[in-house]
């Protein structure tokens, strides 16, 4: 039950997430779509994979250290 309620709010969450990014990407750029956003997803969207070797770029975003 809670793995459905999970996936039932990622999924709107996804929505959400792909209308924003849609407004606010360049215009030759292909439209997002929810599966791009959504961690269930089975469309293997291009989200963002997270990595030893891209941490460095959410460090930034988050302290001080922008090393």
């Amino acid at each position: 039950m809670y793995e459905g309620h999970a996936r039932d709010s990622w999924g709107r969450l996804a929505n959400l997430m792909a209308l924003i990014a849609n407004c606010h990407r360049e215009a030759k750029r292909r439209p997002w779509r929810a599966a791009d956003f959504d961690p269930y997803s089975r469309g293997g969207g291009r989200g963002f994979r997270l990595t030893a070797g891209n941490l460095h770029l959410l460090k930034g975003l988050f302290t001080s250290d922008k090393s």
